[in-house]
């Protein structure tokens, strides 16, 4: 049985529409990983909303663009947590449902000096909607699809609903995702206008030992646009045309890179899908994204609003591109 969530504060069509999971994260700042018997002190104890694709909207929706979850919580004081923050974000929920009965996922993220480790909950496999709650005419309104493929079936249905109307899609591949193999994901992935996964995913699928090799295979088998980002290095984007390295921008405060690519990711969407412009630009822009998001402690904590983001790129040397 499904209850849905009334906390939705734009009944309209929105511009972005994100497909996936929602999660609980707790994280924790460590000195070091203890070894095996061994006790150590945290840092800090800490719980955000957590979940790649909610926090790619909770970017976009801070950057100004409407958008909107389609995805489960549990019937739990979690799951409500969760609702109330996209409430607060301006995410719509009017297709985020409570599934009774299930539990919401919390996830468990270490932090050893601002990079991270992720223990991913079983409860993000199995708390989710079923296939007729998908609603036609919410996805077929927006202008772009953003997915993880978490959920097969549901995201096969959502891109044939975006295909049969004109809207792009956007998939993000991660390794876990990954590993089921291309024969698996081709239907999917074939499909998409751009994948803008991190580096992982794209080198386990197409088994190739580093991310330009990956790319170019990705393309070759007719992905349009891959754009891979690279932590530290930036992005790299390649098309039947040409690829070319991006480099990211110095943070001199790197306190957690939880949530990097989904700042990146939701900012590129914007950039590229909304404001129509260059892959180039959109980039730059997604970049700058990135770098303001890992000087917060949490996913969601540090990413910014549209004025914050260019401001920092103004002050980066990217003056006359961002003017």
């Amino acid at each position: 049985m499904l209850i849905l969530i009334i906390f939705s504060i734009n009944m309209n069509n929105v511009d972005i529409v994100g497909l996936g999971e929602v999660v609980v994260d707790w994280v924790t700042e460590i000195p070091n990983f203890p070894k095996p018997d061994e006790k150590i002190n945290a840092i800090s104890e800490n719980y955000f909303s957590g979940g790649g694709t909610p926090n790619y909207l909770v970017d976009v929706a801070r950057l100004g663009v409407s958008c909107g979850f389609i995805g489960a919580v549990g019937d739990d004081p979690y799951g409500d947590f969760l609702i109330e923050d996209f409430r607060n974000e301006k995410v719509d929920t009017k297709f985020t449902l409570k599934r009774k009965g299930k539990k919401t996922p919390v996830n468990f993220i270490f932090v050893v000096k601002g990079e991270k480790t992720i223990i991913q909950s079983p409860h993000m496999l199995t708390t989710k909607l079923d296939l007729t709650d998908l609603e036609e005419t919410y996805i077929s309104k927006s202008k772009v699809l953003h997915t993880t493929l978490i959920h097969p079936k549901l995201s096969e249905r959502a891109i044939k609903l975006a295909l049969e109307y004109g809207v792009k899609i956007s998939i993000d591949l991660e390794s876990q995702i990954a590993q089921q193999g291309w024969n698996n994901l081709k239907k999917m992935l074939l499909n998409a206008d751009i994948l803008i996964p991190n580096k992982e995913g794209p080198k386990m699928i197409t088994k190739c030992k580093n991310s330009k090799d990956a790319a170019k295979k990705l393309v070759e088998y007719g992905i349009p646009i891959v754009i891979i980002t690279l932590g530290n290095k930036g992005a790299l984007v390649t098309t039947e045309e040409f690829q070319k390295e991006i480099p990211a921008y110095n943070s001199e405060n790197i306190v957690d890179t939880t949530g990097a690519g989904d700042a990146f990711n939701g900012a590129f969407s914007v950039a590229y899908w909304i404001k129509n412009w260059t892959l180039e630009k959109s980039i730059k822009f997604a970049n700058g994204a990135a770098a303001l998001k890992i000087q917060k402690l949490g996913a969601r904590t540090g990413m910014p609003n549209e004025a914050k983001l260019l401001q920092f790129l103004k002050e980066n040397g990217e003056i006359n591109l961002f003017n």
